[in-house]
């Protein structure tokens, strides 16, 4: 597994936008609101067929899936009734409508592809700018709900796995450092998540001032830093191999025979196999199959697969057998 990307899980591009003399979504009314879906519908029909799923009408289940794929946020699922979200046939674009802001573009991607969803979400923007008119000021860029989005609008964030800076206590001094470059560190769901499973996402915290361009760099320059610390912290980790391996293992063999395993079990069983795929123990096949079961293990995913009416126990019983038979397609132990 390649160092790097062993500490690198995604990467997200959003864009935030409003429509120039609307009121913001919070002062929208509903014939406006939807207007304003209809328009972005229209206005993407021609470039992929998008999913359109209405805050409004959406099974509180399925919206959950939505939130644990990280195509909307929390605040669309629970506070945007006049909300919607647009989703490409291949879910790495989703356009949300009438969230904190009347447009949010974001393209989520595989490994560290910061340049490659620049492309693809600015493409999305000229296709929208060219039907609707953005909000915009000469001196302060667009504007936006949130003062700290004004400015390109832009966000540029990436999924990283820390497990060895979260085990050895040097996580708080690394957030620290990369505060410095004016990023901010949350959880895998953003602001106010916990890091289950050591994971972390990494954004820029300036729009105002700065080009889109520059945002990249401060964001690939934090990653490297941070991905610097982790592989250090990884050789500190190992220092105690017999401990490491038995962590490891033992892991292993409760992810794999338990009889229930609750969402943060789960989660925390799968870090440290995935952790011993970089250390070499287990030999993971697949790594984007294996992310893929981190989301299926999720609440509401399970919910999903096991159907509406299981209880709490049921579900738990169905991640076990689900992760036991997955981690035997995917994984060997050396």
């Amino acid at each position: 597994m390649n160092s790097a990307n062993s500490t690198i899980i995604s990467t997200r591009l959003r864009l935030a936008r409003n429509v120039d003399g609307m009121p913001f979504p919070h002062k929208l009314k509903e014939l406006a609101a939807h207007q304003v879906i209809d328009k972005v519908e229209q206005t993407l029909s021609p470039v992929d067929k998008f999913t359109r799923y209405d805050m409004s009408s959406i099974s509180d289940l399925d919206g959950t899936i939505l939130q644990e794929k990280h195509l909307i946020s929390p605040d669309l699922l629970e506070n945007s009734p006049f909300g919607a979200v647009l989703i490409s046939s291949d879910e790495n674009v989703s356009v949300m409508v009438n969230e904190e802001d009347h447009i949010r573009e974001q393209v989520i991607l595989s490994g560290l592809s910061l340049d490659q969803a620049y492309d693809r979400v600015n493409r999305i923007d000229d296709i929208l700018s060219k039907n609707i008119k953005f909000a915009f000021d000469n001196r302060f860029g667009y504007l936006t709900s949130c003062a700290t989005n004004v400015g390109t609008g832009m966000r540029a964030s990436v999924m990283m796995f820390l497990p060895a800076l979260t085990i050895e206590n040097m996580i708080e001094s690394c957030i620290t450092d990369v505060g410095r470059l004016n990023m901010t560190v949350r959880g895998v769901y953003g602001e106010g998540s916990k890091a289950d499973g050591y994971l972390y996402q990494v954004s820029n915290q300036r729009t105002l001032g700065v080009k889109e361009s520059e945002i990249l760099d401060a964001v690939k320059a934090a990653i490297n830093h941070i991905v610097d610390a982790e592989l250090r912290a990884r050789q500190l980790l190992k220092r105690d191999e017999p401990t490491l391996k038995d962590k490891i293992y033992r892991a292993w063999g409760i992810a794999g025979n338990a009889y229930k395993l609750s969402t943060g079990e789960a989660m925390q069983y799968l870090a440290l196999i995935r952790l011993g795929g970089y250390y070499g123990y287990i030999e993971i096949s697949d790594d984007g199959e294996f992310q893929n079961l981190i989301t299926a293990c999720q609440p509401a995913s399970m919910q999903k697969l096991g159907g509406d009416d299981m209880s709490v126990n049921e579900r738990d019983i169905l991640r076990a057998r689900y992760v036991a038979a997955t981690l035997n397609k995917l994984c060997i132990r050396k």
